[in-house]
């Protein structure tokens, strides 16, 4: 028998960012908490390197992006506090990020954001077009023909260090079971089955373990899908080189490359995205492809500085894409229909990293 306090309040499945920051909102309104992970803390797609923190375009406004923009205009505060909490680093940094333009059309549509940012996200944060950038070791002139796009609110944060000290947090004041496995929900029965045969109930169920949460919930989330899968997982995979550079330097991205810049001489470098990975030709989750390297290949271009420095780490991981009808890929937070003692931490795809801290609230105003 695995070993915890009772009763419990709240089950939390999943011990990655959404589950960490569920399992801290609970535990700050006085919940007795359990978080139950299938491996180890992060070992999921919360586990990477890359932590871009970054805004969609603020033109054709909508409410994803405006839950998005609460998200990132919020989290510095949300992570202040949990270093207060731990006195642990997250590596967090407003760093802004940079897009080249590539072609002299591409201006019309830097106006038009620029545009959507002065009307939605308001002071301090800013989009602009640069001629260029001050050093072209960093963002390639060559590349960036026609100058830059720049936005202030994009950030980066260290997602190791953030789930560190998140993990550090919920553990000192809760339980994390590691090594353990959910295989099934019960929530008209307040309960859940382990691997093992056993049996746990808890007044509130959140469901927030990736990928692996959609055939978890299929059968309660199906039927809004008119029974068709409710998401799959998309993999992805990433590099992280050293270099000695500038703590300040913003984030470049172009068509889905992404070079995000970390404190102690850092620079992480992703992504792919294969949606296809499943039928065993791109090996397990985790399992690295070295003849999948364009993003990395293409910031070599982007990013000159990039040329020679060495690759320290590599890292595979698969990301949780809704396809829930209607819905695209924005995450679900909230209570499933019909079981309000079921909650749903599930998607976000790219984004979750900036808005997990505030899924309590997102989960509030569903």
């Amino acid at each position: 028998m695995i070993q915890y306090e009772k009763p419990i309040d709240s089950i939390v499945v999943g011990a990655g960012i959404l589950g960490l920051w569920a399992a801290r909102h609970a535990i700050l309104q006085g919940e007795r908490v359990v978080v139950v992970e299938k491996r180890k803390v992060g070992a999921g797609a919360s586990g990477g390197f890359l932590g871009a923190l970054m805004p969609h375009m603020p033109d054709s406004w909508n409410p994803k992006k405006q839950m998005q923009l609460d998200g990132l205009s919020t989290i510095q505060d949300a992570i202040n506090l949990l270093e207060k909490d731990t006195g642990m680093d997250c590596g967090f940094r407003r760093c802004g990020r940079l897009m080249p333009l590539t072609h002299e059309k591409m201006k019309t549509h830097v106006e038009l954001r620029m545009k959507g940012a002065a009307e939605h996200w308001g002071s301090p944060y800013k989009l602009r077009c640069m001629e260029c950038w001050k050093d072209p070791l960093w963002l390639n002139p060559e590349i960036a023909t026609h100058g830059a796009q720049y936005d202030s609110l994009s950030a980066r944060v260290d997602p190791r260090k953030y789930l560190t000290a998140l993990a550090a947090f919920v553990s000192g004041r809760a339980t994390i079971l590691e090594d353990t496995e959910v295989v099934g929900l019960h929530p008209e029965r307040d309960s859940l089955t382990l691997s093992n045969g056993e049996v746990m109930e808890a007044g509130k169920i959140t469901v927030a373990n990736g990928w692996e949460a959609y055939p978890l919930l299929q059968p309660y989330l199906g039927p809004l899908n008119e029974n068709a899968p409710i998401g799959r997982g998309v993999k992805g995979q990433a590099v992280l080189v050293e270099l000695e550079h500038d703590d300040g330097m913003p984030i470049i991205y172009n068509d889905g490359t992404y070079v995000v810049p970390h404190a102690g001489n850092r620079v992480a470098i992703g992504s792919t995205s294969v949606k296809d990975w499943q039928d065993g030709s791109y090996g397990s989750p985790d399992a690295f492809d070295p003849d999948d390297m364009g993003f990395y290949h293409k910031a070599l271009e982007l990013v000159p500085s990039l040329v020679g420095a060495p690759i320290i780490e590599r890292w595979a991981g698969v990301r949780p894409r809704n396809t829930l009808a209607g819905r695209g890929t924005e995450p679900w937070f909230g209570p499933v229909p019909g079981h309000g003692n079921l909650i749903a931490l599930i998607g976000g795809f790219k984004i979750t990293f900036g808005i997990a801290h505030n899924c309590l609230q997102v989960s509030k105003s569903r």
